[in-house]
């Protein structure tokens, strides 16, 4: 089962194909004993990726990049995807077309976006806000992804997995 909530998940976005950074991330999966990978869009993942993610548990979500590329394994990624961790709601987008507001969430909930190619980690009104940034084409100067526990959120930078920001959750 792919959405339980007591798994431990790798989010990352904005991959955009980079066959040695999807790479990269699968090695830190194992690591970090993550349990699954969620894509806030734009993987545009090459075939070696597509096989690579099939044989995983990997979701990925639509991003605006994702739209000229076609999936041959991976099912198409829909727009949004959501699931409960820990008794929050959470819900997962690529940002360029649905916002936090259009969704019912509530205090704690958890909102994952991607599109900006910019890590963010936040509350705003009670929610939590969560962009893993680019782990292969930054544009705040560093390259970053995410890791959702049981008790925290973390942003975290590559290579070394170096915490920028930790939330407890």
């Amino acid at each position: 089962m792919f959405y339980n909530s007591i798994m431990t998940y790798l989010i990352c976005s904005d991959i955009h194909g980079d066959e040695r950074t999807f790479d990269k991330l699968l090695k830190i999966k194992e690591k970090m004993h993550a349990d699954a990978i969620i894509s806030a869009g734009d993987f545009c993942p090459t075939m070696n990726m597509e096989v690579a993610a099939y044989n995983m548990d990997f979701r990925t979500v639509m991003g605006n990049c994702d739209r000229y590329h076609t999936y041959s394994l991976l099912s198409t990624p829909r727009d949004y995807i959501s699931f409960e961790h820990e008794g929050r709601n959470v819900v997962v987008t690529h940002g360029d077309h649905y916002f936090p507001s259009m969704f019912e969430l509530k205090d704690g909930d958890i909102f994952i976006s991607g599109h900006t190619h910019a890590g963010l980690l936040e509350k705003e009104r009670g929610m939590i806000l969560f962009n893993p940034g680019s782990p292969s084409r930054p544009r705040d100067g560093r390259k970053s992804f995410g890791i959702l526990r049981e008790k925290s959120l973390a942003l975290l930078s590559l290579p070394f997995c170096r915490p920028i920001k930790v939330l407890e959750l």
